[in-house]
């Protein structure tokens, strides 16, 4: 009689351990992934990128540039300052995902940026990201 109290008692104080770990499992799958880590019987989790995706990043810096080039020679001063701001935001986007170093955001607008910003482009190339249209 008192073996059977013991084991329906172990099995309700089972089935609500079991209940109180399957509402948090998230939380504990984390902590049994780093313990893994940890122990090295787990592959670590890959980074996660921030920001947009490298692709996106190349499709905008190559509309961008494109838009700049085929500005006509009468095109409104301003327009072409705001499509040089967006091209340097897109090339500073793609160098921090490269890891590839630039001055771009510490230069004022005018000939040393411009140059910073060929070196840049050079820089991006030479590290296999498309500024060129594929056609």
């Amino acid at each position: 009689m008192e073996s059977d109290l013991l084991v329906r008692g172990g099995v309700i104080v089972a089935f609500l351990a079991l209940v109180w770990v399957l509402s948090d499992w998230g939380r504990y799958r984390a902590r049994f992934r780093r313990a893994g880590e940890g122990l090295h019987l787990v592959a670590p989790t890959p980074p996660t990128p921030v920001g947009p995706p490298i692709e996106r990043i190349a499709a905008d810096a190559r509309r961008i540039r494109a838009e700049i080039k085929q500005a006509p020679p009468g095109a409104p001063v301003a327009r072409m300052r705001g499509w040089l701001a967006a091209y340097d935001d897109v090339l500073v986007s793609a160098c921090e995902r490269l890891g590839i170093e630039q001055r771009l955001v510490q230069l004022a607008p005018g000939p040393v940026r411009d140059l910073e910003r060929e070196r840049v482009e050079r820089m991006l190339v030479r590290a296999g990201f498309p500024l060129a249209s594929a056609g």
